[in-house]
């Protein structure tokens, strides 16, 4: 649909001529009337007057001492060549030309008569006399006056009164400039308003809005470029939105209210003509990825000495730039078909999308430019519409749609990659959700082979000795049935034990410490001991799992089996604290007590065996023991890893 639309644009200048000319039809005699009451006039009688320098225009025609004879009858359109290379004489030497139509045959009019001038070309200013008196003058400078707006005017103040019956158009020119000077329109406004603005419209309205929309849509390539820096493309669409802007700015400024010189306003005409072509040039370099080196360089270079050197007041050879300006653009045409050619062959041998489309406006432009170089050399009729304006409003959709198609297209791209990045994000999640559950699958697998080695290991080192001591003795007759049973339930306390470390506690040390109670209270109550449970609550150990919980249990087993067994106490206490950065077990009896440093010099089992436990779960153990009592402490740590110095030596 875009490409549609940038061709419907580049086809639009083509029917500018015929709607210009449809405004104005043409006419054989004099003063032909239509049906609307508009008169179209296309004589007149033409006086030209030599002179050196601009005047003024006289508030009357008689300040004016205008011949009575010389006067010629010319047909309209009329228009007077320039010369293609100016003279010094040339650009000095003023001509003032009179044309003088005569109204005194048109009927009266009920309503206000206007005189309507399509179009006037000249390097002066114009005025306009109705009987001899001073109607209406052009404002601005002699150069930049508005020539390109045309002129709509009233000739009598109201209704019913008389319109002069002679009209005198005075134009000022310099001899080698030429002039062009349209048809004239007599009539009301109902009959005259809509050519004028249909008119206004195709000469000024349309080229200064397509201007303006462009270099509006510039800036939004400008404010992309500011934040993509990389997208030189952006930059250089800015660039030449500018540029064009400058090029038609005097297509649509009538000159009244310019802040600079006519000098340097038309030298930023010429040069942005210049920089314009660079800029395409480079704009599409950068499309096709095809760089041409040598014109790019040949062709700045040449912009460049261009510029400079029609700097205003900087080279004496060039008086006045305005004169020269049809010789310029001659001369710039040739290099601009040439870079238009090699950039056009570069973007067909790269399979440019858009480079037919770009072919087609070059081939365009060239056409119009060259019409326009005819127009401004007065070589065709000066009701004629500048079509260069156009021709970079075509540019202006042409390249809009290839920067849509270029941003869409990056979006798009982006989308791509987004979709390709999901699928194969989707794919890795895919094959890590597998791995996840292979590594489960193993990881579940390592857990009970480990769980099962540590319970066959505690079950060989702690039931199976005790099982296989307690059957030799019995083989050998060595102990009797209530010895029997007490070995019997040791074991079956040690199975138990075992069972009730695979049971979850949440890192509760006082639950594992319940399930000891439950286990072995009623041993300890059968041995004739008091059991005083004076536990308090303690911070969660976030380390307690299963294999943990065995050890800690094996630990508080064999103290109390040590008790029980060796010291003839009556009363056993258990009793928590925290302690600094971990929590202490305490197991405290009234028994005998016994040498601490002589039973671990004599290799004790049950206590190295009890040290050991500790030492694989980070924490240590401590026996105090005199003649009234022992007292055993296991500390543990609350997390692994922290600080753990502060581990007991046992004494």
């Amino acid at each position: 649909m875009g490409r549609w639309i940038a061709a419907l644009w580049l086809a639009l200048p083509l029917a500018v001529l015929p709607c210009a000319g449809a405004a104005e039809p043409s006419a054989t005699d004099a003063a032909a009337p239509h049906g609307d009451g508009a008169v179209h006039i296309t004589r007149a009688e033409l006086l030209s007057i030599p002179g050196t320098g601009y005047s003024a225009p006289p508030r009357r025609i008689e300040d004016a001492g205008l011949p009575g004879e010389g006067w010629q009858t010319v047909s309209l359109p009329h228009t007077v060549g320039r010369e293609l290379v100016p003279t010094s004489e040339g650009g000095v030497h003023t001509v003032t030309d009179w044309y003088r139509i005569d109204l005194a045959g048109l009927a009266s009019s009920p309503q206000p008569r206007l005189l309507y001038l399509p179009r006037w070309k000249t390097l002066g200013r114009i005025a306009v006399y109705g009987d001899g008196v001073l109607l209406h003058q052009s404002q601005g400078s002699a150069v930049h006056n508005g020539y390109n707006h045309p002129l709509l005017l009233p000739l009598n103040a109201a209704a019913r009164t008389p319109s002069p019956a002679s009209v005198l158009i005075r134009v000022d020119r310099l001899r080698s400039s030429g002039s062009g000077f349209s048809t004239v329109w007599v009539g009301d406004q109902d009959a005259l308003g809509w050519r004028y603005h249909a008119r206004q419209l195709l000469q000024v309205q349309l080229p200064f809005m397509g201007s303006a929309a462009f270099l509006a849509v510039g800036a939004f390539a400008f404010a992309v470029w500011l934040g993509k820096r990389r997208e030189s493309l952006y930059l250089l669409f800015f660039a030449i939105s500018a540029m064009a802007f400058l090029r038609t700015l005097h297509y649509f400024v009538s000159g009244d209210y310019l802040p600079i010189s006519d000098e340097w306003f038309e030298w930023i005409t010429v040069a942005s003509l210049l920089w314009l072509i660079i800029l395409i040039h480079l704009f599409l370099q950068r499309l096709h990825q095809q760089p041409s080196p040598w014109l790019t360089r040949s062709s700045v270079g040449l912009a460049l000495a261009c510029s400079v050197a029609t700097l205003p007041h900087v080279s004496r050879a060039i008086p006045s730039l305005y004169l020269f300006t049809p010789l310029l653009n001659l001369a710039v045409l040739p290099v601009t078909v040439l870079i238009f050619a090699v950039n056009l062959r570069k973007a067909l041998r790269a399979k440019f999308p858009e480079g037919r489309l770009v072919a087609g406006w070059a081939v365009l432009a060239l056409a119009f430019t060259s019409y326009d170089g005819l127009l401004q050399n007065n070589l065709v009729s000066p009701e004629s519409v500048y079509t260069s304006p156009y021709a970079i409003i075509s540019l202006f959709f042409i390249f809009s749609y290839i920067m849509f198609q270029r941003y869409t297209g990056a979006f798009a791209e982006v989308a791509r990659l987004n979709k390709g990045l999901a699928q194969r994000l989707q794919a890795r999640e895919a094959e890590l959700e597998q791995s996840y559950q292979r590594l489960r699958v193993i990881e579940n697998e390592q857990m009970l082979g480990a769980e099962r080695r540590r319970l066959m290991q505690d079950m060989h080192d702690g039931l199976g000795s005790s099982l296989i001591s307690a059957i030799r003795s019995v083989e050998q007759g060595a102990m009797t049935g209530t010895e029997i049973s007490g070995v019997l339930k040791g074991c079956m306390d040690d199975l138990k034990l075992a069972i009730d470390s695979m049971e979850s506690v949440d890192a509760d040390l006082l639950l594992l410490l319940a399930t000891l109670r439950f286990r072995l209270a009623p041993r300890i109550e059968s041995a004739g001991v008091a059991l005083r449970w004076e536990v308090q609550p303690v911070p969660a150990l976030s380390w307690l799992d299963p294999g943990g919980a065995l050890h800690i249990l094996r630990i508080m087993q064999e103290c109390v089996a040590n008790v029980l067994r060796h010291t003839r106490a009556t009363t056993i206490r258990f009793s928590t604290a925290t302690d600094g950065q971990g929590v202490c077990v305490v197991i405290e009896d009234n028994g005998a007590g016994f040498a601490v440093e002589e039973a671990l010099r004599r290799s004790g089992r049950g206590l190295r065996n009890q040290q050991r436990r500790a030492l694989a779960i980070g924490g240590t153990v401590r026996w105090e023991s005199g003649s009234d009592g022992t007292r055993f402490t296991l500390w543990l740590p609350l997390h692994h890893g922290g600080d753990v110095d502060k581990a007991m030596s046992p004494a």
